[in-house]
């Protein structure tokens, strides 16, 4: 028994000894989605909340002209904020006019307050300057004491302008404060309104982004958070493939390897690349599955013929080991 068990385990090693090798030597295959090295981003954008609505979006593959309206943002908070801020402006302005009017007339009645006492004190001035010897004691005393209170009136009334002048001017100018805020708060609202809609700054079919923690395509009525990737625009030319590879087999491939690139759309050509550059330090997808995975870079050897355009998915094969 023992004899037939230890026949069993060398039996075993010796399939295992000649498996791995035979594993360690299997294509490498990767999956890849092609993509261009300059093109225009279109992000969610911020706003007063932690997400966005993406309201409406241009079809996937339709080329966009330049100032075409790309992507379209839920505005309808925002909108209802402009509405009330022009009505807070409108009756801030209106109050400045009517405060301003109000003060005006106060300002106008002690004018005409001062320039009452300023005859009155000429007048008393002119009783007071008649020599005593034509007046009695009594007569000549009260032109003097009228005098004193017509001289008092003045200042008093000259205080109750420069008060009057001080209110309205102080009035004013917080209420124009308050209008330059409001004004400031409109502008910073229809500018965030506008940031709503995406426009293309070039010409180029539009690709839509992804999202970040599930994969899938961007669609309408997905709720983004700011600085989501929602569709890009992408030049045509400079195009390359993007892969991750996981850490366990990063010792399996070195830059500048040859390789195969089958698209999905042309499952029938294989176009010729070569491993352009490895990332030096790998980090999370969480789209991809646990572990670290590095970026690998791929170029096309040859101009291709075929039609491509940035999102085709590609199947990546690396020749076989001693090839």
């Amino acid at each position: 028994m023992l004899r037939l068990m230890g026949s069993a385990c060398a039996a075993i090693a010796s399939l295992l000894l000649v498996s791995l090798p035979a594993l360690a030597q299997a294509p490498l295959l990767l999956s890849g989605e092609l993509r261009a090295e300059q093109s225009q981003s279109f992000f969610s954008p911020m706003t007063d909340n932690w997400r966005v609505e993406v309201q409406w979006l241009m079809p996937e593959g339709q080329v966009a002209q330049a100032s075409e309206i790309v992507a379209v943002f839920d505005g309808a908070a925002i909108q209802g904020e402009i509405e009330s801020e022009t009505v807070a402006l409108d009756t801030a302005r209106e109050k400045l006019e009517k405060d301003d009017s109000k003060f005006a007339q106060d300002v106008l009645e002690k004018k005409f307050a001062l320039k009452r006492a300023e005859l009155l004190l000429k007048k008393a001035g002119i009783d007071a300057a008649v020599p005593k010897q034509y007046l009695s004691a009594y007569e000549y005393e009260s032109y003097q004491v009228a005098k004193k209170e017509a001289e008092s009136a003045v200042r008093k009334a000259q205080k109750e302008l420069a008060q009057a002048e001080l209110t309205r001017e102080v009035a004013a100018k917080k209420q124009r404060v308050k209008i330059a805020g409001s004004e400031a708060r409109l502008e910073y609202k229809r500018a965030q309104l506008e940031s709503m809609s995406l426009r293309a700054e070039r010409s180029g079919p539009v690709l839509y982004g992804k999202h970040p923690w599930t994969g899938e395509r961007v669609f309408v009525g997905m709720t983004a958070q700011p600085g989501w990737l929602i569709a890009e625009i992408p030049s045509l030319s400079d195009l390359y493939v993007e892969a991750w590879l996981h850490e366990i087999d990063i010792d399996r491939v070195r830059s500048g390897q040859g390789v195969e690139l089958i698209f999905d759309s042309y499952l029938g050509h294989r176009l010729p690349a070569q491993l352009a550059e490895i990332a030096t330090q790998p980090q999370k997808r969480q789209e991809q599955g646990p572990g670290l995975y590095y970026r690998l870079v791929f170029k096309f050897t040859e101009t291709p013929e075929l039609e491509l355009l940035p999102g085709m998915g590609a199947r990546i094969e690396f020749p076989e080991a001693g090839t």
